[in-house]
């Protein structure tokens, strides 16, 4: 087999069985960040992640400014998602010998906007030249309590499901930069696709709170990443797809586009938004929090046997097996929207 017949996630479980956690590793390889344990008191969280030209991003389509924001964001989800509190970070940078100082520049630009609204800090990292594409690839250190350690693998059968902010607007953000057409009438879009936000405040909400049983950033798409909290929570679920949340940009644009916006919700990818499952016991918690705008979120669907897989009903009350598909890293051949991710 090569690697070309692997997804990600298959290589993943290859590594995991060379590789086995200790007592000293609370999470190893497989959510999306590691937890140490270093002192009783707090865990220590390592994520890192990298964006490599012509791969997850395109000098025709976005800045060097943007490259740095985003390399930032995306990191800064994976804490999210554990419920952490992002502190320190490094950088490794491959740079071919013709990049412009400028454009160095305008990428630590991008990453000093991000870090100091997350309030991380720089602390070092590494520079080689490339013969090959740019690549920028940032390793991030959080901490976060024991007790409050959120991982994909909480979840309960009857647990809701919820979803911050709205779903599908990176991905036709960068349909709509491929296809030529003016970004400008649609720059919501575009903004998540260039710009993700972490949303960094809303883990802590919801770790602090104990509101979540498990969690999971949104970079590969809403039934991937799904699929990803199942596999690991042994549990199906069932979603409300009349509530999956799409803004009024991404309908006007599917609208003109001709296509369908609930394809982009559920299987583009990079919005950066957490889905999490709530145990009925925690929902008057949760609902109060959102009565009062203290956290944008919606309930999409419930939790339910590991046998039912993943189901969606529609409007009208007709239910239908999803297949959990989205962006995956290694698989070249796979069936996915207009979306690149890192």
């Amino acid at each position: 087999m090569t690697m070309k017949g692997m997804g990600e996630f298959d290589f993943i479980e290859r590594i995991q069985k060379r590789f086995p956690s200790s007592e000293k590793i609370p999470v190893g390889i497989g959510d999306d960040a590691a937890a140490l344990s270093f002192s009783p008191n707090n865990l220590t969280l390592l994520t890192t992640d990298s964006l490599i030209e012509k791969t997850h991003f395109d000098r025709a389509y976005c800045t060097f400014f943007q490259v740095g924001y985003k390399a930032v964001s995306v990191n800064l989800s994976d804490i999210a998602a554990m419920g952490g509190r992002p502190r320190y970070f490094l950088i490794s940078l491959g740079l071919p010998p013709d990049i412009q100082i400028n454009d160095l520049d305008a990428l630590y630009r991008g990453i000093a906007r991000a870090s100091r609204e997350a309030g991380i800090h720089l602390v070092g990292g590494n520079t080689t030249v490339t013969q090959g594409n740019f690549f920028i690839s940032i390793t991030l250190a959080g901490e976060v309590a024991p007790k409050r350690l959120v991982r994909r693998s909480g979840a309960s059968e009857g647990d809701r499901l919820y979803v911050t902010g709205t779903l599908g607007d990176a991905a036709a953000g960068l349909a709509l930069l491929r296809s030529g057409d003016d970004p400008y009438s649609f720059s919501r879009l575009v903004h998540r696709q260039q710009s993700p936000m972490a949303r960094v405040n809303e883990g802590l909400l919801l770790a602090d709170q104990e509101i979540a049983s498990a969690m999971i950033d949104i970079s590969d798409g809403l039934t991937a990443d799904l699929g990803h909290m199942m596999k690991q929570s042994h549990v199906g679920a069932t979603l409300e797809l009349a509530q999956i949340p799409i803004s009024p940009a991404l309908k006007r644009y599917a609208l003109k586009a001709g296509v369908d916006a609930l394809d982009f919700a559920l299987y583009g990818g990079e919005d950066y938004e957490l889905l999490f499952s709530v145990p009925e016991k925690r929902l008057h918690k949760l609902e109060r929090l959102i009565g009062e705008d203290v956290i944008q979120a919606i309930q999409i669907g419930r939790l339910i046997s590991t046998r039912k897989g993943l189901v969606g009903r529609d409007d009208k009350g007709k239910l239908n097996k999803i297949s959990p598909k989205g962006y995956d890293h290694l698989r070249l051949n796979q069936e996915k929207t207009q979306s690149t991710q890192s």
